[in-house]
């Protein structure tokens, strides 16, 4: 039986300042991705900056989220960190404030081979007290989880599932082809490559432009698994202008958390503060931000305002 599905939203983290969880936007963000429909909250991803922010603004994130959420949806928190034993106090931190699954992307700084990630997310699987997610990202952690490794690890009891953000839509078929009748969840992470997902039997998607338009992606989702081609055609063009218009610049250079931030800002759900070493967008990216934010909410129909600075 599949424990998750659907749309799970990256959770970005709401920063006073960048060692300072705000924690009233966290309870406002949370209530506007439960209002759009999402299906779960994954926070401390990559969208969520966990690995930049400290441990105790991290805990407080968890603590926040899972009582706002208070079991509406389930909470999945990210754990990667280069020190085992840091993830595994963050996953039983996560127990203990409710959520139901930590996602772990394999340890970074030094190389590790796919031996190495086997015994990683083995040793974590053992000693997590929720199930484990994980996370093939390749263009971070710079190695990427080979079928063989996810096929090996998911004989592992605590084990399940797969997000996979390489981007890779050959390698995400044979994920899809290879759990397509087990209970192993594969979800998407590149948003842009929904349908597609879909298509190849996806479990979900993990949405960072879910942040902004969460009911875009839930109905992208559902349009795309009811084979609705004109709905999916629509939803997709919205998508494509977030990631046009929002997440890269006109030089092409993409700057998506602090861009999204940046929009989300404008539009009363957080302040634009990231975490060293993201900077904020240039100015050139700003007035383009803000000059197509309006355009893209209203073919979102989206119940949200912009506000410019003066």
């Amino acid at each position: 039986m599949k424990t998750l599905s659907g749309i799970i939203p990256p959770v970005v983290t709401p920063l006073k300042a960048t060692d300072q969880l705000d924690v009233e936007a966290v309870d406002r963000l949370v209530d506007h991705l439960w209002t759009g429909g999402v299906d779960g909250l994954f926070v401390l991803g990559t969208t969520g900056e966990g690995p930049s922010l400290s441990h105790k603004v991290r805990c407080e994130m968890v603590e926040r989220t899972c009582h706002a959420a208070a079991a509406r949806v389930p909470v999945l928190v990210g754990v990667t960190d280069t020190s085992l034993a840091e993830s595994i106090q963050l996953a039983e931190h996560a127990a203990d404030c409710g959520a139901r699954a930590v996602v772990a992307a394999a340890p970074f700084y030094f190389p590790v081979t796919q031996e190495q990630c086997v015994s990683w997310f083995g040793q974590l699987a053992d000693a997590s007290p929720l199930p484990v997610l994980l996370y093939n990202m390749p263009g971070c952690v710079e190695v990427s989880l080979e079928l063989e490794t996810v096929r090996t690890l998911s004989n592992h009891e605590n084990i399940i599932g797969v997000k996979d953000s390489a981007g890779d839509l050959s390698a995400f078929r044979a994920l899809c082809d290879e759990f397509a009748a087990t209970d192993f969840l594969v979800f998407m992470g590149p948003e842009e490559l929904i349908p597609e997902a879909v298509a190849a039997g996806a479990d979900g998607g993990v949405c960072g432009g879910g942040n902004l338009l969460p009911e875009v992606y839930v109905r992208l989702y559902q349009a795309a698994i009811d084979h609705n081609d004109a709905e999916v055609s629509r939803l997709n063009g919205i998508v494509r202008k977030m990631y046009q218009q929002i997440y890269h610049d006109q030089k092409g250079c993409m700057n998506i958390i602090a861009a999204l931030k940046l929009a989300m800002s404008r539009c009363g759900l957080c302040e634009a503060v990231t975490c060293p070493p993201l900077l904020p967008p240039h100015e050139e990216h700003v007035r383009q931000i803000d000059a197509s934010l309006p355009e893209i909410l209203k073919a979102a129909n989206a119940d949200l305002s912009v506000s410019l600075p003066v």
